[in-house]
Parts: C-alpha cells; structure tokens; sequence
C-alpha cells in the first residue's frame, strides 16, 4: 500500500481490506473535497474518538468518509463510494 499523503494516517491492514473490499484506496481521501462534503453523522463507535462520516466528492464520484482526528491529522477509517441513496441525500442537501 502506499503511504499516507501529509496530514492523512490509517492503518494499513484496514487500508488493505478497505481497497479489497470497497475498491477505494485511501490514499484517494487526500482528494475529498471536505469544503463542499456533507456531514451525515457522527459517532464515537465505542471509543473516546469521535468519528465523522461525510458524504462528498473525490473527482466525479460521490464517496463517503469516515474519519477521526489524531493530533492534526486525519485519521482514515473507511472510504467507499456512496449508495443510491448517499449520493440522493447529497445533491438534495446541497441543492445540485
């Protein structure tokens, strides 16, 4: 796996998993275009960290984050392409 670009961290096991998975690589989250994303939740998913998961675009696609922060970085979680309804939910809010 490549490294994580600045500012971005995960763990590379999970970043192995997510690529199989979901066929989106972390390092696309360094593309997520955080100023026009939409933040649909927020939970601390049995930890003291809090999770944020946005819905937003990394080139064309609709995707959704989910992140925490780690000492000013930004910490990868998950990173997949949004369902049917994700992507709904995201142009209504946003008004496209």
């Amino acid at each position: 796996m490549p490294k994580p670009p600045p500012g971005f961290e995960w763990d590379e096991a999970k970043a192995t998993w997510n690529l199989r998975v979901h066929g989106v690589s972390f390092t696309a989250a360094a593309e997520f275009n955080f100023e026009t994303a939409l933040e649909i939740e927020g939970s601390d998913h049995d930890s003291e960290e809090i999770r944020l998961t946005r819905i937003g675009k990394i080139r064309r696609q609709t995707c959704v984050l989910v992140y925490t922060r780690r000492a000013g970085r930004i910490r990868v979680v998950s990173l997949r392409h949004a369902t049917a309804q994700e992507r709904r939910a995201y142009i209504e809010a946003k008004g496209y």
